[in-house]
Protein backbone atom coordinates (compact mmCIF):
# COMPACT_ATOMS: atom_id res chain seq x y z
CA UNK A 1 0.00 0.00 0.00
CA UNK A 2 2.62 2.54 0.69
CA UNK A 3 4.44 1.89 -2.77
CA UNK A 4 1.53 2.51 -4.42
CA UNK A 5 1.04 5.75 -2.43
CA UNK A 6 4.93 6.85 -3.26
CA UNK A 7 3.43 6.45 -7.35
CA UNK A 8 0.69 8.40 -6.81
CA UNK A 9 -1.76 5.56 -6.93
CA UNK A 10 -4.76 5.31 -4.91
CA UNK A 11 -4.66 2.90 -2.34
CA UNK A 12 -7.42 0.68 -2.86
CA UNK A 13 -8.26 -0.10 0.98
CA UNK A 14 -7.88 3.86 1.37
CA UNK A 15 -11.43 5.84 0.31
CA UNK A 16 -10.64 8.92 1.44
CA UNK A 17 -7.39 9.04 -0.73
CA UNK A 18 -8.28 12.18 -3.60
CA UNK A 19 -5.57 12.51 -6.51
CA UNK A 20 -3.55 15.41 -6.62
CA UNK A 21 -5.48 17.70 -9.37
CA UNK A 22 -2.40 18.61 -12.11
CA UNK A 23 -1.93 22.12 -12.86
CA UNK A 24 -3.79 22.24 -16.41
CA UNK A 25 -7.04 21.47 -14.44
CA UNK A 26 -6.12 23.41 -11.28
CA UNK A 27 -6.47 26.43 -14.40
CA UNK A 28 -9.05 25.06 -15.82
CA UNK A 29 -10.72 25.29 -12.76
CA UNK A 30 -10.34 28.71 -11.16
CA UNK A 31 -10.08 30.41 -14.84
CA UNK A 32 -6.54 31.09 -14.99
CA UNK A 33 -4.49 31.01 -17.67
CA UNK A 34 -0.92 32.14 -16.01
CA UNK A 35 -0.73 30.00 -12.23
CA UNK A 36 -0.05 32.32 -9.40
CA UNK A 37 3.59 30.32 -8.70
CA UNK A 38 4.39 29.79 -12.39
CA UNK A 39 7.08 31.98 -13.70
CA UNK A 40 5.57 33.56 -16.37
CA UNK A 41 3.37 35.44 -13.46
CA UNK A 42 6.04 36.01 -11.99
CA UNK A 43 7.61 37.85 -14.58
CA UNK A 44 4.44 39.57 -15.73
CA UNK A 45 3.82 40.66 -12.33
CA UNK A 46 7.28 42.16 -11.94
CA UNK A 47 7.28 43.74 -14.73
CA UNK A 48 3.70 45.88 -13.78
CA UNK A 49 5.18 46.48 -10.43
CA UNK A 50 8.24 48.38 -12.35
CA UNK A 51 6.39 50.14 -14.75
CA UNK A 52 3.97 51.90 -12.09
CA UNK A 53 5.46 51.33 -8.65
CA UNK A 54 2.66 52.66 -6.62
CA UNK A 55 -1.09 51.29 -5.73
CA UNK A 56 -3.17 53.23 -8.01
CA UNK A 57 -5.75 53.73 -5.56
CA UNK A 58 -3.54 55.16 -3.20
CA UNK A 59 -2.31 57.70 -5.97
CA UNK A 60 -5.90 58.61 -6.74
CA UNK A 61 -6.55 59.76 -3.28
CA UNK A 62 -2.42 61.55 -3.21
CA UNK A 63 -1.39 59.48 -1.15
CA UNK A 64 2.38 57.69 -1.67
CA UNK A 65 1.91 53.69 -0.88
CA UNK A 66 4.22 51.51 -2.79
CA UNK A 67 1.81 48.33 -5.00
CA UNK A 68 2.86 44.73 -3.78
CA UNK A 69 0.29 42.84 -5.52
CA UNK A 70 -1.87 43.14 -8.82
CA UNK A 71 -4.76 42.99 -9.99
CA UNK A 72 -7.11 42.44 -12.80
CA UNK A 73 -8.81 45.01 -13.42
CA UNK A 74 -12.03 43.42 -15.22
CA UNK A 75 -12.07 40.41 -12.38
CA UNK A 76 -11.07 37.91 -15.44
CA UNK A 77 -7.90 35.72 -14.36
CA UNK A 78 -7.86 34.69 -17.76
CA UNK A 79 -7.27 38.22 -19.27
CA UNK A 80 -3.62 38.92 -18.79
CA UNK A 81 -3.31 41.95 -21.03
CA UNK A 82 -1.14 44.98 -19.29
CA UNK A 83 -4.22 47.22 -19.82
CA UNK A 84 -6.11 45.13 -17.24
CA UNK A 85 -3.89 44.77 -14.69
CA UNK A 86 -3.31 47.42 -12.41
CA UNK A 87 -0.92 47.31 -9.14
CA UNK A 88 -2.65 47.80 -5.85
CA UNK A 89 -1.67 47.63 -2.38
CA UNK A 90 -2.39 44.84 -0.04
CA UNK A 91 -5.31 46.76 1.60
CA UNK A 92 -6.92 48.28 -1.71
CA UNK A 93 -6.61 44.59 -3.59
CA UNK A 94 -8.36 42.81 -0.15
CA UNK A 95 -10.82 45.96 -0.37
CA UNK A 96 -11.56 45.58 -4.75
CA UNK A 97 -11.77 41.48 -4.30
CA UNK A 98 -14.16 41.36 -1.18
CA UNK A 99 -16.41 43.92 -2.93
CA UNK A 100 -15.87 41.81 -5.95
CA UNK A 101 -17.29 39.05 -3.67
CA UNK A 102 -20.40 41.01 -3.14
CA UNK A 103 -19.57 42.01 0.63
CA UNK A 104 -20.02 45.40 1.48
CA UNK A 105 -16.73 47.23 2.18
CA UNK A 106 -16.01 50.59 3.87
CA UNK A 107 -12.80 52.18 3.06
CA UNK A 108 -13.59 55.36 5.07
CA UNK A 109 -11.51 54.41 7.88
CA UNK A 110 -9.48 56.24 10.97
CA UNK A 111 -11.08 59.66 12.16
CA UNK A 112 -11.24 63.37 11.11
CA UNK A 113 -9.48 66.38 13.01
CA UNK A 114 -11.47 66.33 16.30
CA UNK A 115 -11.77 62.31 17.03
CA UNK A 116 -14.85 61.68 15.63
CA UNK A 117 -14.15 58.40 13.71
CA UNK A 118 -14.92 58.45 9.82
CA UNK A 119 -17.13 55.36 9.82
CA UNK A 120 -20.90 56.37 9.55
CA UNK A 121 -21.18 52.70 11.00
CA UNK A 122 -19.23 53.04 13.90
CA UNK A 123 -20.50 52.92 17.32
CA UNK A 124 -19.53 56.07 18.25
CA UNK A 125 -21.57 57.63 15.64
CA UNK A 126 -24.84 55.67 16.20
CA UNK A 127 -27.41 57.88 17.75
CA UNK A 128 -27.50 56.93 21.19
CA UNK A 129 -31.36 55.82 22.07
CA UNK A 130 -31.12 56.87 25.79
CA UNK A 131 -28.31 59.67 26.09
CA UNK A 132 -28.34 60.62 29.82
CA UNK A 133 -27.27 64.11 30.12
CA UNK A 134 -27.03 64.59 34.22
CA UNK A 135 -27.81 63.03 36.92
CA UNK A 136 -31.28 63.80 37.43
CA UNK A 137 -31.73 62.52 33.79
CA UNK A 138 -30.62 59.12 35.19
CA UNK A 139 -32.95 59.28 38.62
CA UNK A 140 -35.96 60.59 36.70
CA UNK A 141 -35.61 57.04 34.05
CA UNK A 142 -34.54 54.84 36.97
CA UNK A 143 -37.41 56.42 39.08
CA UNK A 144 -40.13 55.49 36.23
CA UNK A 145 -39.22 51.97 36.12
CA UNK A 146 -38.45 51.44 39.69
CA UNK A 147 -40.57 53.30 42.83
CA UNK A 148 -38.79 51.51 45.36
CA UNK A 149 -35.53 53.13 44.86
CA UNK A 150 -34.58 55.28 47.26
CA UNK A 151 -30.97 56.48 45.77
CA UNK A 152 -32.50 58.72 43.68
CA UNK A 153 -34.98 60.99 45.42
CA UNK A 154 -33.44 64.57 45.20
Amino acid sequence: MRNAMRQGKPPSSNMFYTARKTLKQKQQANGRTLALNGTAWRKLRAHVLAGEPLCRHCTAKGLTVLATEVDHHDNNPANNALQNLQPLCRMHHSLKTARAMGYTVNERMGCDASGKPLDPSHHWNKAASAVLTSPTDYCEKSLATDTSRTDCLL
